[in-house]
């Protein structure tokens, strides 16, 4: 009977962790146990079931000389694709429209809804590009030339906001994927 309800309870954890890494890849399992507010254990098993059914993947990244595991969702979309939930843009910036995407620095991408005078002071180079909304999504593709400079295909990224603009930090290279544990 225990064992029953320990799938049951091992089967709601799993789905809760799916979902939650299709909304943010990327993460290592203990950033993950941190925001969903449950136990290094329970992300552990979840994960272990997961990677077993094919659902999710494990990549290392290698972060100043330390091996990170992080996990993806197995149909993980192009690195040129950035999903954002609509809802986070509106009370920040308009969801169409042409957009602005400035190289900041070595590691920062910058996107805003109007051009901006101090962005592109700093700015290596900027395109424009026009976001596309589908289903409370709003998608952006990431330019040719800023998927080149950043190595994106083999770099982590963080996706965050800020004042009304979406910034996009690069780190860490993205060295193997690996069955766990290992």
């Amino acid at each position: 009977m225990n064992k029953t309800r320990g799938n049951k309870r091992g089967n709601r954890t799993d789905q809760t962790l799916l979902k939650f890494v299709k909304l943010t890849p990327g993460l290592s399992q203990y950033e993950l146990a941190k925001k969903l507010k449950t136990s290094s254990g329970h992300i552990d098993g979840a994960v272990r079931r997961l990677l077993k059914q094919h659902k999710i993947i494990m990549k290392v990244l290698e972060r100043t000389g330390r091996k990170v595991n992080l996990i993806y969702p197995k149909n993980q979309k192009s690195m040129s694709v950035i999903e954002v939930p609509s809802s986070l843009l509106k009370t920040e910036m308009p969801v169409c429209g042409e957009f602005f995407v400035y190289a900041l620095d070595s590691s920062t991408i910058g996107i805003s809804g109007k051009e901006e005078p101090d962005w592109n002071v700093v700015a290596g180079f900027q395109e424009k590009i026009v976001l596309k909304t589908t289903a409370g999504k709003t998608i952006i593709e990431l330019p040719e030339r800023f998927l080149r400079f950043y190595d994106l295909k083999r770099k982590h990224r963080i996706v965050s906001f800020n004042g009304g603009h979406i910034l996009i930090t690069v780190s860490g290279d993205l060295i193997e994927e690996k069955p766990y544990p290992a």
